[in-house]
C-alpha cells in the first residue's frame, strides 16, 4: 500500500485539490493493526485507496501526526480508519474486520456515502478548520506541519517574593523536621517500652527459676533429714536389739530381790563412744570456736590448745560445762577426754577469775548461764546425731590418730584458717553470720578456669598466714544465684566481707593485691 508521505497539513492540501475522500490509518502495535495491514495489501482494495478518490495517510500511534489528529479528533480508536468526507464529518470508521470482503464492501459503502468529489476537499479543510479553532488551545501553534505549544515564560520574582519563598521553604523544613524527630521520639519510646517488657519478663523468669531452685532445694533437705532420721531410728532400733540380746530379761519366777537387784545395772547409760571430741569454746567477749580433739587426748592438750590459739585478754581463766554443772580443776588435768565425758561434743565456758580466785560474772551471767544450760543438752544431742550420720568431719581427724599433742595443736592452728568450699547460699550466709567481725574472702571460681587453678594453692597459704581470717570458695557453675548477687561477670573474682558488708572487690589472679587487700581489712 502506498500512503501519502506528508504530513496532515499537506494531506488536507492534496485531497483539496483531488476533491476526494481524506483517508486517515492509525496504526497500532497490535495483532489487529497486523491483521489489517495484510488487509489492506488486498490488490483490489490497494488499487481502489490508491486511485483518486482517496488521499490516505498513515499515522503511528501516540505520534506527533497522531498528537495532531487526536486535537480534531479527541476520542480516536486505536487502530482505525478514518474516512473523512465532504462535509467534514467522518463517513465512517473502521476499526475492525474479519476479512477481505467485509473491508472492500465498507469502502465501498464510503465511496457511495461521498456522492461525488467537487466540494469533498473544500468540505474537509473548512470542517479541519474550524475543529481547529473550536478545540486547539490558544497557546499551540501549527507551522509546517508541526503543531507546539508556546509555553510563557514566567516573570522573574521580585526580592519580596523570593524572601517569603525562602521564608515558606524553611517553615516547611521545620515542619518536616519536626515530624521527623517526632516519629523518631515514636519509635523510641515503642523500643523503650519494648525492652522494659522484656526486661520484665526476664526478672519473672529468674524470679521463677530462683523460686523453682529454692522448692527443689527444701524438697531435696527434706528428704536428705527424712533419711537420715530414719537412719537413725533404724540405729536406736538396732541399739535397743543389741542391749536386748545383751541384757535379757528375767523369767517371772525371779525373786523380787533379785528383779530389785538387777534393775540397777540397767538403768545407768553408757556414755556413747567416739573417737573424736568436738569441743567449742565459749568466750568472754560472747564469741565462739570449735576444734575436734582424740578422745583419748588429756584435758591439758585443752588446756594448751586454749593458751596457744583463743587469744584470751585475760591471763588466769576456768574451764566449765553448763550441763552438767561443771568446772575443771588441776586435778583433772591427767584424765582423757573421754573419762571426762566431753565426747563425742561438749560446750566448755572459758570464764576469766580474779585474783581472789572467784569467777567473775557481770549483770548477764545469771540469764546467760540458764540459757546455756538449757540449750547445752540440745546442742550435745543435735552434735551427736550430727556426728553419728556424717561421720567425724575433716577437720585434723586423720592428723590426730597419734594422739599426741603436739599433732593437737597444728590441727587446731590449720582447722579454723583452711579454704571452705560453700555449697549453696544457705550454707554462705551461714558462714557471713559466724564469722561476725573477721574478714571473709570469697573466692568466686570455676573449674574451667585456668588462672583460678593458678592461685588456688596459694589461698591455704593465705589461711595459714591470716589466722582470723575466714577464705571461702564460690563455685559459680553449681552457685549461679550466689555469683549472680554479687554481679560475678569475670573468674577469679575476689569480695571481701566484714559485718555481712561487702567491703571491695577485683578480679585477676594476683597474689600480691589479694595479700595487701587482705592486710588492709583484716
Amino acid at each position: 500500500m502506498k500512503w501519502y508521505e506528508g504530513g496532515i497539513v499537506d494531506a488536507i492540501g492534496a485531497s483539496q485539490k483531488k476533491s476526494a475522500i481524506f483517508l486517515v490509518y492509525v496504526e497500532g502495535s497490535d495483532d489487529v493493526s497486523t491483521r489489517l495491514n495484510e488487509f489492506l495489501e488486498n490488490s483490489e482494495i490497494k488499487g481502489l485507496l490508491e486511485s483518486d478518490k482517496f488521499v490516505a495517510i498513515k499515522i503511528q500511534k501516540d505520534g506527533i501526526s497522531h498528537q495532531q489528529f487526536q486535537a480534531i479528533y479527541a476520542n480516536s480508536i486505536n487502530p482505525c480508519l478514518y474516512f473523512i468526507g465532504k462535509n467534514g464529518s467522518a463517513l465512517d470508521i473502521i476499526t475492525e474486520v474479519n476479512d477481505v470482503n467485509e473491508l472492500l464492501k465498507k469502502i465501498e459503502n464510503v465511496v457511495s456515502k461521498n456522492g461525488g468529489k467537487e466540494n469533498t476537499a473544500e468540505s474537509t479543510s473548512n470542517f479541519i478548520s474550524g475543529e481547529q479553532s473550536n478545540q486547539m488551545p490558544a497557546n499551540v501553534v501549527c507551522e509546517n506541519g508541526v503543531c507546539t505549544i508556546k509555553r510563557e515564560e514566567p516573570s522573574s520574582p521580585s526580592a519580596e517574593e523570593k524572601l517569603a519563598r525562602a521564608k515558606e521553604l524553611l517553615l516547611e523544613k521545620q515542619k518536616q523536621k519536626e515530624i521527623e524527630e517526632k516519629e523518631k521520639e515514636r519509635l523510641k519510646e515503642i523500643e523503650r517500652r519494648k525492652m522494659g517488657k522484656d526486661v520484665q519478663e526476664m526478672k519473672r523468669w529468674q524470679e521463677d527459676q530462683e523460686l523453682k531452685q529454692l522448692k527443689e532445694e527444701r524438697d531435696r533437705e527434706k528428704k536428705e533429714n527424712q533419711a537420715a532420721r530414719d537412719r537413725v531410728l533404724a540405729q536406736i532400733a538396732q541399739d535397743k536389739a543389741e542391749r536386748a540380746s545383751k541384757f535379757p530379761s528375767t523369767s517371772g519366777g525371779n525373786s523380787p530381790v533379785a528383779t530389785t537387784a538387777a534393775t540397777p545395772q540397767c538403768e545407768p547409760k553408757p556414755a556413747p563412744k567416739s573417737d573424736v571430741a568436738r569441743l567449742q569454746f565459749k568466750l568472754p567477749d560472747g564469741s565462739s570456736k570449735n576444734h575436734d580433739f582424740p578422745s583419748g587426748d588429756k584435758l591439758s592438750v585443752v588446756r594448751d590448745y586454749v593458751a596457744k590459739n583463743l587469744h584470751l585478754t585475760c591471763t588466769n581463766y576456768a574451764m566449765s560445762t553448763t550441763f552438767p554443772r561443771r568446772e575443771f580443776t588441776e586435778a583433772d588435768n591427767e584424765k582423757s577426754l573421754l573419762d571426762l565425758e566431753l565426747t563425742p561434743n561438749a560446750v566448755v565456758l572459758i570464764l576469766p577469775v580474779n585474783k581472789g580466785g572467784t569467777v567473775q560474772t557481770n549483770q548477764g551471767q545469771g540469764l546467760m548461764g540458764i540459757v546455756w544450760m538449757v540449750l547445752s543438752p540440745i546442742m550435745g544431742l543435735l552434735g551427736f546425731l550430727k556426728l553419728f550420720i556424717f561421720g567425724g568431719g575433716n577437720t585434723g581427724a586423720t592428723d590426730q590418730a597419734g594422739g599426741s599433742p603436739s599433732t593437737a595443736n597444728s590441727s587446731s592452728s590449720r582447722a579454723p584458717n583452711s579454704v571452705v568450699h560453700i555449697r549453696n547460699k544457705y550454707d554462705l550466709n551461714s558462714k557471713l553470720s559466724s564469722a561476725g567481725s573477721k574478714l571473709v574472702v570469697i573466692d568466686f571460681f570455676a573449674t574451667w578456669c585456668g588462672p583460678c587453678k593458678m592461685i588456688a594453692p596459694r589461698l591455704e597459704e593465705l589461711a595459714k598466714e591470716f589466722r582470723n581470717v575466714v577464705i571461702l570458695k564460690v563455685d559459680v557453675d553449681e552457685n549461679r544465684d550466689i555469683a549472680s548477687a554479687y554481679k560475678v561477670s569475670a573468674m577469679p573474682t575476689f569480695a571481701f566481707i566484714k559485718n555481712m558488708r561487702v567491703l571491695t572487690k577485683f578480679s585477676g589472679a594476683d597474689f600480691h593485691q589479694l595479700r595487701d587487700t587482705v592486710a588492709r581489712y583484716k
